[in-house]
Order: structure tokens, then sequence, then C-alpha cells
């Protein structure tokens, strides 16, 4: 894994990735009851953490990148426990959390595909399989690679508004599930472009299934986006649900 990538436009992320309410709305199907532990892994500068305290529900979150959970941890307001930011490796989560501890997991943000090899994503289901209660609940959230390898697609749509501009491509290699995540951020503003490149693991859905399956995890279901639609062979995002 590398941070390098998110330190580098973490300052903007707000502008790229504006809080989405319909994770939220899809979260209070999952979550089991209000008041139910959740651990947040990939959180980011913590917007879905924060909107999910304001719901009641004491959370738990970590990323892999320093300087976004320093940005979150500047937001929390003082004398508040919820959100507890850290910054930790998902795949040390196992170790870090007390045995059966959360009720729900989720992971969004296609933060499991920086886990670049099966070992790696072994060892955060793993763990995750290991801090969560009986029938707790994992929800992990990435992009549909099998409808972006079977259709060679090299662009992801452009995100545009009135503070950046942020272009993304992808380039494949042969004969691997690798791919380089290409990035160009232009800030409107000052002119500055961000420029950045990271590999992803382009994990199908077959390969995602087995190895949840592997870990213990069983009860699927798989969606094609936040509003809780069926996963098709042309939805771009990729959600499922599992049970411990």
């Amino acid at each position: 894994m590398s941070s390098h990538f998110y330190t580098g436009i973490s300052k903007y992320y707000r502008h790229i990735f504006p809080a989405n309410p319909e994770q939220v709305r899809f979260l209070s199907k999952v979550l089991p009851y209000n008041g139910a532990k959740v651990l947040d892994v990939g959180c980011a500068i913590g917007d879905l953490s924060f909107a999910l305290t304001r719901f009641g529900f004491p959370i738990w979150a970590f990323d892999f990148d320093a300087e976004m959970i320093e940005m979150a941890q500047n937001e929390k307001p003082e004398n508040t426990m919820f959100p507890v930011f850290e910054q930790l490796d998902m795949r040390l989560m196992g170790g870090h959390y007390p045995e059966s501890f959360f009720d729900t997991v989720i992971c969004f943000g296609n933060t499991l595909v920086h886990l670049l090899n099966d070992d790696d994503i072994r060892q955060f289901l793993h763990g995750a399989y290991k801090v969560l209660a009986p029938e707790g609940k994992l929800t992990i959230q990435i992009l549909n690679y099998q409808h972006i390898l079977d259709n060679h697609i090299k662009s992801l749509p452009l995100i545009d508004n009135e503070h950046i501009s942020f272009e993304r491509y992808y380039v494949f290699e042969d004969d691997t599930d690798l791919i380089d995540f290409n990035t160009k951020l232009t800030v409107k503003s000052t002119g500055q472009e961000i420029v950045n490149s990271v590999k992803l693991y382009a994990i199908r859905q077959n390969r995602l299934q087995e190895l949840l399956e592997e870990a213990g995890f069983g009860s699927f279901e798989f969606y094609g986006n936040f509003k809780a639609e069926p996963l098709t062979n042309n939805s771009l995002p990729l959600i499922v649900t599992c049970q411990k």
C-alpha cells in the first residue's frame, strides 16, 4: 500500500469526493440497530464517519494516510469521543482492535483494491472476521472490475466542479490483474496540476467472493450502487454485504 497517492490530493479530497448521503441511507438498512459499533476502514477525511456519528452510531475509523487522519481529527469537535480516528494499515486491524467487538465493518471508496495480492486481502478479511461480533456484517464497495476488464475501460467519468477537475485513467498490464491508475487533478483557483499514479488490484466479483468465503463469511448480497439496485454486468460500482 502507498499513501503518497492520497497525500498529494488530500487537501482537495472533499471537492473530489463530497459526502454521499446515499451511503448513509444504504447503511441505515445494513446496520443492525441504533448504537451498533461500526469500524470505518479507509475513512479518508472522515465525512462518512461523522455522518454516522450524528445518527447515533459509535464509530471507530482509520486510514493509511496520516494527513487524511490529521484532517479528520482537526474537524472533530472537542470533548467528543466519536468518531475515534487512527492511522493504521488495514492488514493489521485484526491485531489492533478487540476480538468480536464491532457489529459492522465498512470499507468504501475502492479502498480494498489498494491491497495488491490475495494474501494481503486475506489478511484484511481474516482481521475483519476476527473483530466482528457473531452475525456481524462486513460491507465493501469497490469498482466492478469484471466490467472494466471485459470492456477494456480506459477512463472513469470526469469529476468537474467549480473547484477542481479530476481526470482518471487506467493502463492495463498483460497477464496480470494489476492496473495502473493515473490521475490528474487541476485546481481551478490556481491552475496547479497534481499528477499521480498508483497500482490497483482489479479483483473480480467471483474472486472476491471466494476470498470472503475462505475467511468464513456468508449470506452474500451484491449491489450495483448505494441505491441498493442489483449488480449487473454493466454496473460500475460493486457493493457486497456479507455476514460472519
